[in-house]
């Protein structure tokens, strides 16, 4: 019983509270009018009663009237026990003031003839008093009943002859029966009643407001062809309010099948873009001389990373050759990443035609992105180049320091940042860096997808823990050592939220 009255304090449901505080708004109509009904009906019973018991005493004195009662006379007391029975008086007893009887009738002894009965009579045989009354008549209310002493005409002389008797008037009784069935028929109709209108309330509107609650959230779970489905006939505010639905529900299903339609479109064009943007990036096989490897993993079908390798010739002595790598990171991601980034890349392919210096490229590149997308957006971007000898000569515009280690020593060699981002300042004179590399040193490359990839906790792989897994394992292969990486990354975040790029390559 607890654990209902407890659902039913913690329920929300409107149905649940209309339904209690219909409830007991019912019992207390219910109680309310039937106390009103006993209560006036008890007050006509009674005042009923009075009169129907003052008017039984006279009648039976007026019956009794002609008697005189004597002393062991038998034929007189069958007269006065005819005229009694006549009355439905059945239960009786005839005495003189003195308190002898004279005879009676009391067969269950229900009447005592005791002390203050005998002191009412001699009151009433006072005939000097102001209060005597020809009868004496007290009313039980608690039973309908009364009790009567009336004075009987006697031959006997300096003593008074009484009739006592108690008695119920049937007719109040059966009336007062009557008031109870009454009572409880108006009761169960009252029930019924309020039973058939809780019905009749939830059949027209509960009932369709659940519908509604049940097509809201199915829609809610995605199933878009939901629609409530009673019958529309009565035009009220609830059908106004079910047409709604459904008219709002064929838009949404319309848009969704739009939007849908557009998606396949737009995710059909991102796939070719995906596969014009990889079209951009380089074969690491076709130099093998740098034992170049590399991992790229756009977080959406394109990326805002890129990056690409040349061969670079000095234009005034063509026996100078060197390698020139390219990587860029633009900010954000996805189509308007990739748009920055292949815009990028294109205008490397013209600048180094005119000079391959590192500094000058990302300079000439940052005034490129700042003019065309006016600012809108930058990128992050370094730009090497490895001589024969065996030189590095870097420029760094903003990115994430790359670093080259050497295996033979554990050494980590950095390339800081030498200017902003692409496109923050025009003509920006970045700083170029110089590294004398050795024979087996690993120049490694990434995006800051990489140090930046959350786990469940937030946590970040960071930088500290790339180039910890780097130093522990130094001796391997590129290749496995990339493998190595991508799969600590993998375990370490279930989810990438941002595009993630890695290159190694070595000093030949």
């Amino acid at each position: 019983m607890n654990t209902i009255l407890e659902k039913i304090r913690s329920s929300r449901s409107l149905q649940v509270k209309i339904g209690i505080l219909y409830v007991i708004l019912a019992l207390i109509n219910l109680l309310f009018f039937s106390v009103l009904i006993y209560e006036n009906q008890t007050e006509l019973l009674v005042k009923n009663f009075n009169f129907q018991s003052v008017n039984f005493v006279l009648q039976v004195m007026d019956d009794l009237k002609d008697i005189t009662i004597s002393k062991d006379n038998p034929e007189i007391y069958k007269k006065v026990a005819d005229s009694l029975s006549f009355n439905e008086i059945n239960t009786y007893i005839v005495f003189r003031s003195n308190g002898e009887v004279l005879f009676e009738k009391n067969d269950s002894k229900s009447l005592t003839l005791g002390v203050d009965i005998i002191e009412k009579s001699k009151q009433m045989s006072d005939t000097n008093s102001i209060f005597t009354s020809k009868y004496n008549l007290e009313l039980v209310k608690s039973d309908f009943s009364i009790k009567i002493i009336i004075p009987l005409p006697s031959d006997f002389t300096n003593e008074n002859v009484f009739l006592f008797s108690q008695l119920s008037l049937k007719t109040i009784k059966e009336r007062l029966n009557k008031l109870y069935i009454q009572i409880g028929i108006a009761m169960i109709w009252g029930v019924f009643t309020h039973l058939g209108f809780g019905v009749i309330v939830y059949k027209f509107i509960f009932s369709r407001l659940s519908n509604l609650q049940s097509a809201t959230v199915s829609m809610g779970q995605g199933d878009y062809t939901t629609r409530v489905n009673w019958k529309f006939e009565k035009n009220d505010e609830i059908d106004a309010l079910g047409y709604s639905f459904n008219s709002m529900a064929n838009k949404i299903q319309d848009t969704i099948t739009t939007i849908s339609k557009l998606n396949e479109e737009i995710n059909k064009e991102l796939k070719i873009g995906k596969e014009v943007q990889e079209l951009f990036l380089p074969l690491d096989y076709m130099f093998e001389d740098i034992k170049v490897v590399s991992y790229y993993h756009p977080m959406r079908e394109v990326s805002g990373d890129i990056y690409h390798y040349y061969r670079l010739t000095h234009k005034k002595n063509s026996n100078k050759n060197y390698i020139g790598l390219f990587f860029a990171d633009a900010s954000g991601h996805g189509v308007s990443a990739a748009l920055v980034t292949t815009v990028t890349l294109l205008s490397v392919e013209s600048i180094v035609s005119k000079s391959f210096k590192p500094n000058y490229v990302l300079q000439q590149l940052s005034n490129i992105v700042g003019n065309r997308f006016q600012s809108s957006f930058f990128a992050t971007a370094v730009f090497f180049l490895i001589t024969e000898n065996k030189k590095i000569i870097c420029s760094n515009a903003g990115h994430n320091a790359p670093f080259c280690f050497r295996p033979s020593t554990l050494e980590f060699f950095y390339f800081e940042t030498c200017g902003p981002p692409l496109g923050m300042i025009d003509d920006c004179d970045y700083r170029l860096l110089k590294f004398h590399a050795k024979t087996g040193d690993k120049l490694f490359i990434y995006s800051d997808g990489v140090t930046e990839a959350p786990d469940e906790n937030s946590e970040l792989f960071s930088e500290e823990r790339l180039i910890e897994l780097i130093k522990d394992n130094m001796s391997l292969s590129n290749e496995d050592l990339i493998d190595l990486l991508k799969t600590e990354l993998r375990a370490f975040s279930k989810e990438y939220r941002d595009d993630v790029s890695m290159i190694i390559l070595e000093i030949p």
